[in-house]
């Protein structure tokens, strides 16, 4: 395959004091916040002091680019599986070519300590549920491609010995999967099957936390459907399984929601997890705005690219736009 991959940047920024916080209401709640204010653990401290990291989508979608037949999708590349034009077999057979021999995760991760990035994130699986580790819960992983390396654990390594904190990202969203549901169940079969995919799911998040020891977080994504969002008890029990089983783990307020459905901050106010994740592709207008808890940005360098697309349309930002943001 052609070097299909394309480095983008995430951003994290943090207020500029750990305010100390009350709860803002008084609703009982089983799965909202687990704790009042910041942590203020020297896992956590170091996170705040990161700055600059690197976020790095990568999987099949890097094969089309963007592109089916001639035609263009206008969406983020790697959604191009749910386009209409996207034949669901043909995208399904693509991880069959995928081969990338020239892949060097020590020649990234040197680029990332020259360019000052002090973490990254990494696309382990995204919706379409190809896994770029050799899962052994599922065939569609990276051990059933001409390729067969582990790109995680090479990821991992190489970032982990230029010290540089590594996080994983995962989709809830799982598109192979075919207990995957992204509305609660309305009948005995659905039910069933949701519950296949629940624990394929936790199944796979020990697997990664259990074979990449070294690394600090989880970075989640697709967690706004509607099944897993109903499942608020179960999502909270995993969430502290995880934690147990990786003292010190960072959980951005993606993962869940509360009992009421409210997801980044729950039902009092109170921020869900370790740090806010409302800023995607945005930055907040004052320190007010951020409710004194810690907080990333994930910036695309176009309007909304994150995997690697053969054309970048519309407004791509200029580096005067990426250094003025970072100020």
């Amino acid at each position: 395959m052609k070097k299909c991959f394309y480095i983008l940047f995430l951003f994290l920024s943090m207020p500029l004091w750990a305010q100390a916080q009350t709860r803002r209401a008084s609703i009982p709640l089983q799965h909202g916040a687990h704790r009042i204010g910041n942590r203020t653990d020297a896992d956590m401290e170091r996170w705040r002091q990161h700055g600059l990291g690197q976020f790095i989508h990568w999987g099949v979608y890097a094969i089309p680019g963007g592109f089916w037949e001639g035609k263009c999708y206008p969406g983020a590349a790697e959604w191009i599986r749910s386009w209409k034009e996207m034949p669901k077999d043909a995208y399904d057979s693509l991880y069959k070519q995928f081969n990338p021999t020239s892949f060097d995760a020590k020649a990234w991760a040197k680029q990332a300590r020259q360019m000052g990035a002090n973490y990254m994130i990494f696309t382990t699986k995204h919706h379409d549920g190809f896994c770029l580790w050799p899962s052994k819960y599922t065939d569609y992983t990276i051990a059933h491609t001409p390729y067969k390396k582990d790109v995680v654990k090479q990821i991992v390594d190489a970032y982990t010995a230029e010290g540089i904190d590594v996080h994983l990202y995962f989709s809830i969203i799982d598109w192979n999967h075919k207990g995957y549901r992204p509305a609660p169940p309305e009948t005995r079969q659905d039910s069933i099957a949701y519950e296949t995919f629940k624990e394929f799911t936790r199944n796979q998040l020990i697997e990664l936390l259990t074979d990449y020891p070294a690394i600090k977080g989880l970075w989640f994504d697709g967690s706004w459907d509607k099944a897993w969002m109903n499942e608020a008890a179960w999502v909270d029990t995993l969430g502290l399984e995880l934690r147990k089983l990786h003292p010190g783990l960072i959980i951005g307020s993606r993962f869940r929601a509360d009992e009421y459905g409210k997801r980044h901050y729950d039902s009092n106010g109170d921020l869900i997890d370790d740090y806010d994740q409302t800023w995607e592709r945005d930055l907040p207008n004052s320190l007010e705005d951020l409710n004194g808890s810690d907080w990333d940005c994930v910036m695309t360098i176009p309007e909304n690219q994150w995997g690697y697309h053969a054309e970048w349309r519309g407004y791509v930002k200029t580096s005067y736009d990426l250094l003025e943001m970072m100020v």
